[in-house]
């Protein structure tokens, strides 16, 4: 089944599967499920109101672009480290991981713990192919930042230099060129009445 990337930006990155039908039949059935559940006592499905698994399905996730560097960033709030996955294949960066979720609930006469387990995956399509050798990924107060390199090749922005052009449509270089031969040509031709001999005027 085709996915619908988000609005691409003008370099040609994509989102894929920020509308991915299934995470809308999950999020679908986290909706009804807090529906039955509300008023009992026990936590929501989808953890909404409690920081269940259920919202952290679409991890937020942001991208830019520099010069010299192309930097990704996700928040992934209750993960650690070990937890995550980074991969690049190709011209498409995937970013996955699970996450754990334990919450406990003792009163009087009344015990409850509730363990939740979930995953995640986003992936990223890139507008030219990045060296993996050069990415790098840290992962500081819940938010991963992987920073990928650009090489030469990729920098596509490049000054030219803008030449003018003379009267004859040749380039004009310093002054010289096309005026040297014809400023000879024409001293030569300017003195030709002072030899004529004197008195033989026509």
């Amino acid at each position: 089944m085709a996915r619908n990337p988000l609005t691409p930006s003008r370099t040609g990155f994509g989102l894929l599967g920020g509308n991915d039908p299934f995470l809308s039949l999950h999020r679908e059935m986290n909706r009804l499920f807090d529906d039955v559940l509300r008023g009992t006592g026990l936590p929501a499905a989808g953890g909404q109101s409690q920081g269940g698994v259920g919202n952290f399905v679409n991890a937020s996730m942001n991208v830019s672009e520099t010069e010299n560097e192309i930097r990704i960033t996700a928040e992934l709030p209750g993960v650690t480290e070990q937890d995550i996955d980074v991969s690049l294949d190709d011209d498409v960066l995937t970013i996955r991981g699970e996450k754990k979720f334990e919450q406990k609930n003792e009163k009087e006469n009344f015990h409850f713990v509730e363990r939740s387990y979930g995953t995640f995956q986003r992936s990223v399509r890139l507008p030219f192919p990045i060296n993996p050798e050069q990415v790098q990924a840290h992962f500081e107060n819940g938010v991963l930042t992987v920073t990928l390199p650009k090489t030469a090749q990729q920098e596509r922005s490049r000054r030219i230099q803008v030449q003018a052009r003379g009267a004859g449509g040749q380039s004009a270089q310093g002054g010289h060129g096309p005026t040297e031969g014809g400023s000879g040509q024409g001293g030569q031709g300017g003195g030709t009445p002072d030899n004529t001999p004197g008195g033989a005027s026509t």
